[in-house]
C-alpha cells in the first residue's frame, strides 16, 4: 500500500510559498489531513489499483487540494490525470503541488454537471459522491471504469448519502465490481467502490 502519510510533509512545505498558502485556512489543512480523511485516501488508492492496468487517462472529479493526486501522478507515470473542481482556489493550489509531472494534465474549475468533456476519459474518479446528485454518473458511458467514494455521514452539505455499501452499489450500479469496501470510522461509514459501468 502507499505510504499516503508521507505527502503530507511535501504538501506542508508548499504552503511556504505564500501565495499558495492564502488560499487555505488552518481549519481546512486539519480537514484535508485527519485521519479520516487520510484513511478514506488509502481506500481510494487500493480501489484505483484495481483498475489502473487498463486506466490511460483518467478524470478526477472533486479533487480538491490535489493531494491524492500528487500520490497518483508519482505511482503511475504512464497514467494522465485531469482535474475537475468547481472551487476556483484548488486549481492554483493543486496546479502547485502538481506540475512537476508531465502525466499531470492540469485542472478546470467547473461544475461537473457543466463539464462537456466527461467522456473523454477511459476512468473517472469521484470520491465526493455525496456532495452532488447522480447526474454526473448517468452521463458517464458504458465501458468507463469508475473509482468512487460515499458515507453515511449526516450534515447540511452531504446531499447524496448511502446507507450502506449496497445502497452505494444500487446507486451507482457497474457491470464489473473489482473492488468494495466499508471502512468504519469513528461518526461514520465511507464507501469505496470501483469497477466498469
Amino acid at each position: 500500500m502507499i505510504c499516503i502519510e508521507s505527502y503530507i510533509p511535501k504538501f506542508l512545505d508548499m504552503l511556504y510559498d505564500e501565495e499558495i498558502a492564502k488560499h487555505l485556512s488552518i481549519v481546512e489543512i486539519r480537514d484535508a489531513f485527519h485521519t479520516n480523511q487520510i484513511e478514506s485516501k488509502k481506500q481510494a488508492s487500493l480501489a484505483f489499483e484495481a483498475v489502473s492496468g487498463n486506466a490511460n487517462k483518467v478524470l478526477y472529479i472533486g479533487s480538491w487540494l490535489g493531494f491524492l493526486t500528487r500520490v497518483l501522478v508519482e505511482k503511475y507515470p504512464s497514467i494522465n490525470f485531469y482535474e475537475v473542481d468547481m472551487d476556483t482556489r484548488c486549481k492554483e493550489v493543486s496546479g502547485r503541488f502538481n506540475y512537476t509531472f508531465k502525466n499531470y494534465l492540469g485542472h478546470q474549475s467547473v461544475n461537473i454537471d457543466d463539464f462537456e468533456s466527461i467522456n473523454d476519459f477511459d476512468t473517472v474518479i469521484n470520491l465526493s459522491c455525496e456532495h452532488m446528485t447522480t447526474d454526473w454518473y448517468k452521463r458517464i458511458k458504458p465501458g468507463t471504469q469508475l473509482v468512487m467514494q460515499s458515507n453515511n455521514l449526516v450534515i447540511d452539505d452531504h446531499i447524496n448519502n448511502c446507507k450502506s455499501l449496497d445502497d452505494f452499489k444500487s446507486k451507482y450500479p457497474l457491470s464489473e465490481v473489482k473492488h468494495d469496501t466499508t471502512l468504519e470510522l469513528n461518526i461514520f461509514n465511507r464507501f469505496t467502490l470501483s469497477g466498469v459501468k
